[in-house]
């Protein structure tokens, strides 16, 4: 009767042993399916960002575009196409002294170069109409 006893003890605990093992193994796949369920949804996220950064560029892009157009057709319009890259040593030495005036000098100043160069138009006519006479 030991033996039985002995016996039905090792199979009780072997049943236990087996719950357990199943119990494990149940546990084990949730939690590999919520990973992956989380995974998915990082996933997502992170694409979702990345969609809504490429449509930031796309529109910064399509604004930088616009705008350098722009540029090119005012350049034509004065008659001086420049390379959006390599400025002019007119250009550079235009936006530095731009950089150092303050803007309401700046207005003053292209004021006064008006004046001045219409007043110089008006002075070389008279001498020419002087020389005329002469």
């Amino acid at each position: 009767m030991s033996e039985t006893t002995a016996l039905e003890t090792l199979h009780k605990k072997r049943t236990e042993l087996e719950n357990q093992w199943s119990s494990q193994l149940q546990k084990q796949k949730t939690l590999e399916g919520d990973i992956k369920a989380l995974e998915e949804k990082v996933q997502a996220q992170l694409q979702k960002q990345i969609q809504s950064e490429d449509n930031v560029l796309e529109t910064l892009e399509s604004k930088r575009k616009d705008l350098e157009k722009r540029l090119t057709e005012l350049q034509e319009q004065q008659g001086t196409p420049q390379s959006l890259d390599e400025p002019t040593p007119e250009t550079a030495e235009n936006t530095e002294q731009m950089q150092e005036q303050p803007v309401e000098m700046t207005a003053a100043t292209s004021n006064d170069n008006d004046q001045w160069q219409n007043e110089e138009t008006k002075e070389k006519h008279k001498e020419e109409k002087k020389r005329k006479w002469v």
